[in-house]
């Protein structure tokens, strides 16, 4: 059957679907003029939210140029020149453009601290930012590393440009250096993998636990000692009883610089003269090409590092050692290593006492097959002088054993106070103390100049180079005194075991247990003490 309407008349739901399509139509217009009004000065000056006040300056000479009433005289342009000369009266002025910016919520940034309240904002401006140009600058891992972290610890922003150019830009292991301390600083990063860019906007260092991954390519004692310098200024952690670091990788490697081993014997003594103590607990071995070791700082903030005076390096005590082998290696390898360094040692130290030891890693508590041999010179003024080698695929063990005794051998002959292996830790650690620092050190490695570099280009300390010998220089520098707000010079915050070494949370409940034990069974002998002088009486 055919239904014929009228042409004044529409059945209703035609008639509902054109209303329904009629008011669609209208709310798109009422949402595109609402959002035109909307428009922020950031968008009237053509300029990102994150431009800083020389970028502003720029686009409104540039627009001002162009919609001026003597250069365009429509009404169109008037509007507009007026337009764009409000938003730079308000973008001008760093108060005014913060007020603006707290107003509509603009480059805010949630904060990653568990502290905190979730949704607290944060205001970051690029405008007190430091550029740098990194065209040029040999040794520009390091270079980056150090600039990266004196930016986290002075929350500087910074801007890198130019960054391993000839490389094919930032690499993978630089990157994760970026990430670790982004999380330290609460901040923000803008950088990736291939770029010749990097921006690293920095808050407040927060406390708390951190991880970070070294990668298949990577090596562990980078992320370390990059993020280290920054533990003695982070806040006192709130929910845990340390600061701690965790960090996977591989903790031996014949291609890095240090492993695993060093920095628990040989670094972290350094470090502590320096007035700050943390706890290097390696709780799985990790041998090239393996990256699943994993290692844990733990630490506690101090008010200041204290500056350091070493110039007189003394003469040798004695010398402790170990030789080291796991997986596929029998614990016969590294007995005959520990004799044929034993043997070594005592045609160059014949008067000096020796204890070189031998150890196989357990399975359980390792990863590849390795072997290495560590040693360790003890001299009269406390300092402490280091060898090491790490096997790789076709070396013979006595060429291990020759190489770690010829590093021990150089640096005792050369007089110095540290390792060259330590320059560039120590130079920055200098560089953070209060107070001036002098240390006696072999003739400065490559590593050890980009970081005297970076030191320089960052901040305002200047490093003095006096009494050169044939072997030796000595270094000096006034530290920038920098100072943690939320240390007291009198707080203790050391928690130490019988031993010395920092506490772990288990074992410092299981110290608390033992300690409420020890005082339940006094309070018990106390008791059967009183009923006995009751039965007496």
């Amino acid at each position: 059957m055919r239904i014929a309407f009228s042409r004044h008349v529409q059945p209703p739901l035609l008639s509902a679907l054109f209303r329904q399509s009629r008011i669609i139509t209208l709310a798109r217009c009422i949402h595109n003029r609402t959002f035109n009004k909307r428009k922020s000065l950031y968008d009237v000056l053509d300029v990102p939210h994150t431009a800083t006040q020389d970028e502003i300056k720029a686009a409104y000479y540039e627009l001002s140029l162009k919609y001026h009433p003597d250069v365009n005289k429509s009404e169109k342009s008037e509007h507009k020149f007026q337009e764009i000369t409000n938003a730079y009266n308000v973008l001008r002025n760093l108060a005014s453009r913060r007020d603006y910016d707290k107003e509509i919520g603009t480059y805010f940034t949630m904060r990653g601290s568990k502290k905190k309240e979730s949704g607290e904002k944060v205001l970051r401006l690029t405008d007190e930012m430091l550029e740098i140009d990194m065209r040029g600058i040999k040794q520009s891992q390091v270079f980056l590393s150090t600039i990266a972290t004196l930016s986290t610890i002075t929350c500087t922003p910074v801007r890198l440009m130019n960054v391993s150019v000839s490389d094919g830009g930032l690499q993978s292991h630089d990157m994760r250096v970026l990430q670790l301390l982004r999380q330290i600083s609460s901040g923000t990063l803008a950088a990736n993998t291939g770029l010749s860019m990097v921006t690293n906007v920095p808050s407040e260092l927060v406390g708390g636990n951190f991880s970070a991954e070294a990668g298949r390519l990577g090596h562990l004692n980078l992320l370390v000692t990059s993020a280290l310098p920054c533990c003695p200024f982070l806040p006192i952690p709130e929910y845990t009883r340390f600061n701690r670091l965790h960090i996977k990788g591989s903790t031996h490697s014949y291609k890095a610089v240090i492993n695993a081993d060093y920095i628990q014997n040989v670094m972290k003594p350094l470090v502590g003269k320096f007035g700050f103590d943390f706890n290097f607990d390696i709780r799985k071995r990790s041998y090239h090409p393996y990256w699943e070791g994993k290692i844990c700082v733990e630490s506690l903030p101090v008010h200041s590092l204290t500056p350091v005076v070493m110039k007189e390096s003394g003469t040798v005590r004695e010398i402790t050692g170990w030789a080291f082998v796991a997986g596929a290696k029998p614990v016969r390898i590294a007995q005959v290593m520990a004799k044929q360094a034993h043997q070594m040692l005592k045609t160059q130290f014949p008067q000096v006492p020796l204890d070189i030891d031998s150890r196989r890693d357990r399975d359980c508590r390792s990863e590849g097959t390795g072997q290495g041999l560590m040693l360790i010179a003890k001299k009269t003024s406390g300092v402490l002088l280091s060898g090491t080698a790490i096997w790789e695929k076709g070396m013979a063990p006595v060429e291990v054993v020759s190489k770690a005794v010829q590093m021990l051998v150089n640096n005792v002959n050369s007089g110095s106070c540290i390792d060259r292996l330590l320059q560039e830790h120590a130079i920055l650690l200098m560089a953070l103390a209060c107070g001036r620092s002098s240390i006696r050190m072999q003739r400065l490695t490559n590593r050890a100049k980009a970081t005297m570099l970076a030191v320089e280009t960052f901040t305002e300390v200047e490093f003095k180079i006096s009494s050169k010998t044939p072997k030796t220089v000595l270094v000096e520098c006034e530290g920038l005194g920098l100072l943690n707000e939320h240390v007291s010079p009198d707080d203790n915050l050391k928690y130490e075991s019988a031993d010395g070494e920092l506490l772990s949370d288990d074992e410092y409940e299981t110290s608390e247990e033992l300690d409420s034990d020890n005082e339940t069974v006094r309070s018990e002998e106390q008791d059967d003490e009183l009923e006995r002088m009751k039965k007496t009486i």
